[in-house]
C-alpha cells in the first residue's frame, strides 16, 4: 500500500506525502485506473507519482485544498498516459515498425495576454474547453509556475515535446479566446 515511504529517508517529508497518498488515494487511483483500464498499473501509477511529489513538496502549501487535489490529478493523469501511450506505441511498433515523428519547435510569447486575464473564473472556463492534456500543460506552466524542464521531468516528456505542448496549448487557448470575444485579434 505505501511502499513509496520505505524510500524517503526525511521523517517530516515522507508524513507529508503519507497525508497526501491517504487523502487522495480514491481521486489518484480512479484518474489511473479511468486511463489505462488496469489496477494494478494504476497503483503503480499512484505510488510513481507521490515518488515524483517529493522534490517538489516544498511547493505544495496546503495539504487539502482543491489546488494541492488538482496538482495530484495532473500529475496522475500525465503519468498514467505516459504509460499508455508506451503501451500503444509498443503494439504500433510489433505491428508495422513505424518510428514516432517529433514535431517542429516553435515558440510563442503568449504569457502577456494569459496575464491580462486576471479573472480566475473565465480562464477556468476557458481552460474547461480545451483537451485535457493542454489544461493540464497550462495549468502547471503558469498557475503553479513550473519551468519547461520541471513539467518535462514531471509528466516524463522531453523539455523539447513541453515546448511544442506550451505552444499548441496557448494556440488552442487563443483561438477559444478570440472566439468569445475576450480579447481582439489585436491584442493577440
Amino acid at each position: 500500500m505505501l511502499n513509496f515511504s520505505m524510500e524517503i529517508k526525511n521523517v517530516d517529508t515522507r508524513e507529508k506525502l503519507e497525508k497526501l497518498y491517504m487523502i487522495y488515494y480514491k481521486e489518484m487511483i480512479y484518474t489511473a485506473y479511468d486511463i489505462l483500464k488496469d489496477y494494478h498499473e494504476a497503483e503503480d501509477v499512484v505510488q510513481e507519482s507521490i515518488i515524483k511529489l517529493e522534490p517538489k513538496l516544498e511547493k505544495i502549501k496546503q495539504i487539502e485544498c482543491n489546488k494541492t487535489r488538482a496538482f495530484l490529478v495532473i500529475v496522475v493523469r500525465n503519468i498514467a498516459l505516459d504509460i499508455y501511450r508506451r503501451r500503444k506505441r509498443q503494439k504500433l511498433v510489433q505491428i508495422d515498425g513505424l518510428a514516432e515523428n517529433l514535431p517542429q519547435d516553435n515558440e510563442m510569447d503568449f504569457d502577456l495576454n494569459l496575464i491580462r486575464l486576471d479573472e480566475a473564473e473565465k480562464m477556468a472556463r476557458q481552460l474547461a474547453k480545451l483537451d485535457n492534456s493542454y489544461a493540464d500543460i497550462l495549468t502547471l506552466r503558469y498557475f503553479y509556475e513550473y519551468s519547461n524542464s520541471e513539467i518535462a521531468k514531471l509528466i516524463n516528456l522531453s523539455e523539447g515535446n513541453v515546448r511544442v505542448k506550451v505552444h499548441r496549448a496557448q494556440q488552442a487557448l487563443k483561438k477559444i479566446i478570440l472566439e468569445e470575444g475576450s480579447i481582439s485579434k489585436n491584442e493577440v
